[in-house]
């Protein structure tokens, strides 16, 4: 056989450059795979950083709802602002210096939030703050090494006070914890119908001790379960919204903000600017009394200074001077108001500006209030506000209907703090119609047989709206933009 020459054989060559090649090919993949492993350590890095941040907008975030529940709501101002940072950057809160109470704010902003208390657009006052935390970078040094770098950074939250009258805004019945000693608890009997919402803070309270119907019922979150029995408008059970509330309050109670559900919006200089005499008496047009002495004013007042008081809202076209709002203090043991009819009533009335009535009976009175006589009707929208001070449970007072008309039609806001209410009616009258709402922390009786007192929705609230005292609550907004900028509010 013959073997072939050594120059004839093809070269072996090849094959190393097959293997040079797959040997590049594995330290590419080798070194690729380093390099992902580190990316993933920074990855780890940035994922953790990423939760930090989460975290301390988070806490800023609570800490400055916190501080606006706790410091801002019944509060005049700050004049230091906000300056808090325990963890070195992480979770900082800071704001400028604010003034002006809140609940006296007279802003209302465009946006609604639809879980708000409010059914309407509420007065708002708002202040800016920065939540501090760290901004993460990663540096190369000299020796190719890759090490963390945090700087400075912060998100922005838009800090909103809001306040509004929850009566005008749809809950047509309000029952707070009474403040009394012993507590005279909010009870409700009676022929009641509410076209709209009860709201109810004292909802451990036995079922016989509420008989109101009402559309819709809402109960205060408590420690104790809730045992009322609501029901609709045609008698059938309905359960009340389960919904979580946002803290919610009416100001200060003995200097302190309240939560609980106490009323205290009639007569306290300390309250936050949600005290209805102090916002009256601030007003050079109203019209102060006291209760033993004798005042007329031809505008529709006439305290004789013997116990009676006789005010009308709307004397009409002959008199165009209105009667202004109305502060008494203490020593009256009847209250009248002559209401109107004829024209008067159908076409005048109506168009004349809202005022308030306010009596606060001092504890130390030696006539005490018994008696509120309803005359006619009413179209002048009105707000009736009565307060029996001291501890003790205050007496009843009796408002009583005095009309031929089968459907007497009032205009009013009932408030009452520690003033148990007792409804009745001419017999002619088969439905007394509050247009308006009740809030109380007192008993409340409606009418019985064949009589109703029926409670619907102010429809026009002009110049009820900033006469009216308020609930308040919280919102934290965190904007697109950086507010005063066109910076991206992103973190």
């Amino acid at each position: 056989m013959r073997s072939t020459p050594l120059s004839k054989r093809k070269p072996a060559g090849g094959v190393m450059v097959i293997a040079l090649v797959a040997i590049g090919f594995v330290t590419v993949g080798f070194s690729t795979w380093v390099g992902l492993l580190a990316q993933r350590g920074r990855s780890a890095e940035i994922e953790q950083h990423a939760t930090q941040r989460r975290i301390a907008a988070s806490n800023a975030r609570a800490a400055i709802k916190a501080y606006a529940l706790d410091r801002m709501i019944a509060s005049s101002g700050d004049t230091d602002g906000i300056a808090f940072d325990e963890l070195s950057g992480w979770g900082s809160t800071t704001s400028a210096a604010w003034a002006g109470y809140p609940m006296d704010s007279a802003t209302r902003l465009a946006g609604l939030n639809a879980f708000s208390p409010t059914w309407d657009y509420p007065y708002s006052k708002v202040i800016d703050v920065a939540a501090g935390m760290k901004k993460l970078g990663f540096t190369t040094t000299g020796t190719g090494r890759v090490e963390q770098d945090l700087t400075d950074s912060a998100a922005y939250y838009k800090t909103y006070i809001r306040s509004r009258s929850p009566i005008l805004g749809g809950d047509l019945l309000i029952l707070h914890r009474s403040r009394s000693v012993p507590a005279a608890n909010p009870t409700v009997t009676g022929n009641i119908k509410v076209s709209g919402r009860v709201m109810h803070f004292v909802p451990e309270l036995e079922a016989r001790s509420y008989t109101a119907l009402s559309a819709r019922f809402v109960a205060a979150p408590g420690t104790s379960p809730m045992t009322l029995q609501p029901k609709d408008l045609n008698g059938v059970a309905i359960p009340p919204s389960n919904l979580t509330w946002t803290p919610i309050t009416f100001g200060k109670i003995d200097n302190v903000t309240d939560f609980t559900g106490g009323l205290n919006v009639i007569d306290d200089p300390t309250n936050g600017g949600n005290s209805l005499v102090q916002e009256l008496t601030a007003s050079a047009a109203s019209l102060q009394s006291t209760g033993g002495t004798a005042l007329s004013d031809s505008r529709g007042f006439e305290n004789n200074g013997n116990g009676t008081v006789t005010i009308t809202p709307c004397i009409g076209p002959s008199k165009p001077a209105d009667l202004p709002s109305v502060v008494i203090n203490s020593e009256v043991s009847e209250l009248i108001i002559e209401g109107q009819d004829g024209t008067n009533f159908t076409g005048y009335a109506q168009y004349r500006p809202a005022l308030a009535v306010a009596y606060v009976q001092d504890a130390g009175s030696v006539r005490k209030l018994n008696t509120i006589r309803l005359r006619k009707q009413d179209r002048r929208r009105m707000i009736l506000a009565i307060k029996q001070e001291g501890p003790a449970a205050g007496t009843p007072v009796n408002i009583i209907i005095e009309d031929t008309n089968s459907v007497s039609e009032w205009n009013l806001v009932i408030l009452a703090e520690n003033t148990p209410l007792v409804f009745t009616a001419s017999p002619q009258v088969s439905t007394i119609k509050l247009a308006g709402g009740i809030q109380t922390d007192a008993p409340l009786t409606g009418p019985g047989g064949g009589q109703d007192l029926a409670i619907v929705l102010q429809s026009d609230t002009h110049g009820l709206i900033k006469l009216t005292p308020r609930a308040a609550w919280v919102e934290t907004i965190m904007p697109d933009k950086i507010p005063g900028t066109t910076t991206d509010n992103t973190w």
